[in-house]
């Protein structure tokens, strides 16, 4: 009696770099997995997942028009709970926790084995979670956020412009600049606004 058909999944890529998009389709080759379409950016992604309706996402951290956790956080906000792995090119101080927060459901290495990439996308798939282990652990809760970063980011929130904080806080311009940036890093996000509604999910705000 001959093996049953393994169900298909399909998958959501959206990498902006061709030749990685290239990998993902051979490691998805002659796995229960096919592509459902291939975005570069995110807002290519958000009009394939109302078009396409994938079952999984797989969606890199860095893209060109936003990082991919905001991607995630506006279909999620939107309503859509497709499952979703985030992927980097390295390891990441604090990745886990970022991905978790704006609706993730794991990571991957796009450095890592093929089968370390389907073993994800199977967890997820069925409903679990594959957080890769390689990225150190973030402190818990407001830690994450020193009193600096916290100070700046409730000025940020305030309206108030990189000059006008550097003057509020008696600090060198490029130093408010920085800090701004570190805040960005550590909530996933890359615009002001972003951020402050992302600290305001949190509790940070």
């Amino acid at each position: 009696m001959a093996d049953a058909p393994l169900p298909t999944v399909s998958v959501l890529l959206v990498e902006d770099d061709a030749m990685v998009r290239g990998w993902m389709r051979m490691s998805l080759e002659g796995t229960e997995f096919r592509l459902a379409g291939e975005a570069a950016s995110a807002a290519e992604a958000l009009e394939l997942v109302a078009k396409r309706g994938p079952d999984v996402l797989l969606v890199d951290y860095r893209l060109p028009d936003r990082v991919g956790t905001e991607l995630l956080r506006e279909l999620r906000r939107s309503g859509d709970t497709t499952p979703a792995v985030l992927m980097t090119a390295n390891a990441e101080s604090g990745l886990n926790e970022i991905a978790r927060e704006a609706g993730a459901q794991g990571t991957s290495m796009k450095t890592g084995r093929s089968d370390e990439l389907l073993t994800a996308l199977r967890l997820v798939a069925a409903g679990g979670t594959a957080f890769d282990g390689r990225h150190p652990r973030r402190p818990v809760g407001l830690a994450a956020l020193s009193s600096r970063e916290r100070e700046v980011l409730r000025l940020v929130a305030e309206g108030a412009t990189n000059r006008e904080i550097a003057d509020r806080l008696e600090v060198g311009a490029e130093t408010v600049k920085t800090v701004v940036t570190r805040v960005f890093t550590k909530l996933g996000v890359r615009k002001r606004a972003e951020a402050v509604a992302v600290a305001h999910e949190l509790g940070i705000l």
